[in-house]
């Protein structure tokens, strides 16, 4: 396809990405806890971390006006389809858009305006999302949390009915790969338009961080698991030319300036200070250029940016306590282990691997399978456009946010894939950073993820055996595409990465890679007798 010069810039909201956390104690510290102390520190529970946990669950910081005033407007035209999903019905919300129904609530009716009925009233309906009165009168403002994305069904107490859950069925960290954003992100969009068709491209369970605060790359990604934060390597760096000592995330370990700054450049996501010191830095926005977000303005403008900076450290020291769930404890879970295997597994691991999934100086209940080293995407081959995003780089709309290694790297940043944990990995196929390896079952009871997850796992371990050419995302109608010099009529079938990811100014390509589950092929070499055994392995871990 030629090169398009689209002047066109994809406008929307960001729900949730990865929050890191620093400070942590020392692993060989921790003890084995049994199933109800797992559960405990899940919840936070004597842990001094309740307050960190509400603010997960239920703060906002003013996001909902973005949400509801500032989006459907100009320059944006954005109205999201949160109105549809949180009056659809409840009894198929989950099968509808894979979100996590608040137990604490029942159907609502004309009086709440289909709204469900809560006891807390400023709960959607659905976990992680909040309605607030509106001053001009008319529906509520509708803002999200961080729980929206990261909440999900907990792997070891999963519910009987996923559209009726129960409080115990719900993780807080656990990411939901059965969420699906894109569906509920083009709600009012018709299938004409460009951004339909670049939030169809998104699989269950991901999220293109990177799509309001535009860097002109289509790259959704997962929604990590939060789990064993004080086992992860620590990483000594300078943020602005101050010592810090972190751990590293995001799929391009460019989070890496701390917890409570990644948990801040998750708020201005989802919506807070918009107008006050966000919008006008948006590639999309009113200027028409990406500059990076002045932290000390925005302390000096937005209330709201001053009580999260408070408010953060709490919602830090709750994110040290989630732990990976195991499989043991899941109902029938040790049927679905052949414990003959695993020590034979467990020698796989070690050296085919180990030089990436472990640190090393763990012992074997707390490594947490990562040493959390970054390598350039090339090494690893998997697709490349998540690893290309440019917003932490200096200039940047990000650039407060990540270290000054980063900003250090070749390339100035971008590049690269971080090594990801592989603890619980047993729950949460599909795998690859864009859950685009294994087939997405949409099913959290235990049989659902063991069939998920045998069935990426194979596909990982037997590369033969991927559909490459039908993992490239395409159109499903005729796009009208703006452009300079006019509309532009794509014919369906398009692939959506030959004109999501063109640079407005240059008409280049920034990521013309458009196989979605390429790559990773360590571990092909291995015969079935050991690639079994790896498998039966990680569902202990």
């Amino acid at each position: 396809m030629a090169r398009v010069k689209t002047g066109m810039y994809f406008a929307v909201l960001y729900i949730a990405v990865l929050l890191i956390s620093a400070g942590a104690g020392s692993a060989e510290n921790n003890q084995d806890m049994d199933e109800e102390q797992e559960q405990d520190v899940k919840e936070g529970r004597g842990q001094g971390v309740e307050e960190g946990r509400n603010i997960w669950f239920k703060s906002t910081f003013g996001g909902e006006r973005f949400f509801s005033l500032i989006l459907p407007g100009p320059p944006f035209n954005l109205p999201l389809g949160l109105d549809q999903m949180l009056t659809s019905p409840r009894k198929s919300r989950f099968d509808e858009f894979g979100v996590i129904n608040d137990p604490d609530c029942t159907p609502g009716d004309a009086t709440t305006g289909f709204f469900d009925r809560c006891a807390d009233p400023q709960s959607a309906g659905v976990i992680g999302i909040r309605k607030f009165p509106n001053p001009s009168g008319g529906p509520p403002l509708i803002g999200v949390t961080c729980a929206a994305c990261h909440a999900g069904f907990d792997p070891i107490h999963p519910p009987s009915n996923p559209n009726d859950p129960q409080d115990r069925n719900i993780h807080p960290t656990v990411g939901n790969q059965y969420l699906q954003i894109g569906k509920i992100f083009r709600r009012h969009l018709s299938p004409h338009d460009p951004r339909y068709q670049v939030f169809s491209s998104w699989a269950q369970g991901t999220v293109d961080t990177t799509v309001l605060e535009n860097d002109h790359i289509n790259n959704p990604g997962m929604i990590t698991p939060i789990w064993a934060v004080p086992d992860r390597p620590f990483f000594n760096v300078t943020v602005n030319g101050e010592a810090a000592r972190v751990h590293r995330n995001g799929q391009g370990g460019e989070d890496d300036a701390g917890c409570e700054l990644a948990a801040l450049r998750v708020y201005f996501n989802i919506g807070m200070c918009a107008r006050e010191c966000m919008v006008e830095h948006l590639a999309n926005g009113p200027n028409g250029s990406q500059t990076p977000i002045d932290l000390a303005e925005c302390r000096n403008t937005c209330p709201e940016f001053q009580q999260a900076e408070e408010s953060v450290g709490k919602l830090c020291a709750f994110l040290q306590t989630p732990r990976p769930p195991r499989l043991v404890n899941a109902p029938n879970g040790a049927h679905f282990v052949d414990r003959k295997a695993v020590s034979k597994g467990r020698e796989i691991f070690s050296h085919a691997c180990a030089s990436c999934h472990s640190d090393g100086d763990r012992s074997r209940r707390h490594d947490v399978l990562s040493d959390d080293l970054i390598l350039p995407f090339l090494d690893i081959g998997t697709n490349s456009c998540r690893a290309r995003t440019t917003n932490w780089m200096a200039g940047h709309i990000w650039a407060a946010f990540s270290s000054d290694q980063y900003k250090g790297r070749p390339g100035e940043g971008p590049g690269f894939y971080r090594n990801m944990p592989l603890v619980g990995i047993w729950a949460t196929a599909p795998f690859f950073h864009n859950n685009r390896l294994g087939r997405a079952v949409g099913d959290p009871s235990v049989a659902g993820r063991i069939a998920a997850y045998e069935n990426a796992m194979d596909l990982l371990l037997n590369p033969e055996k991927r559909d490459e050419s039908t993992s490239i995302q395409r159109t499903s109608q005729p796009v009208q595409l703006p452009t300079p010099s006019g509309v532009l009529t794509l014919p369906a079938g398009t692939p959506v990465a030959e004109f999501a990811n063109i640079d407005p100014n240059s008409g280049v390509n920034l990521c013309p890679d458009l196989i979605e589950n390429q790559g990773h092929y360590f571990g092909a070499e291995l015969s079935e007798e050991e690639k079994y055994a790896l498998k039966e392995f990680l569902k202990t871990r």
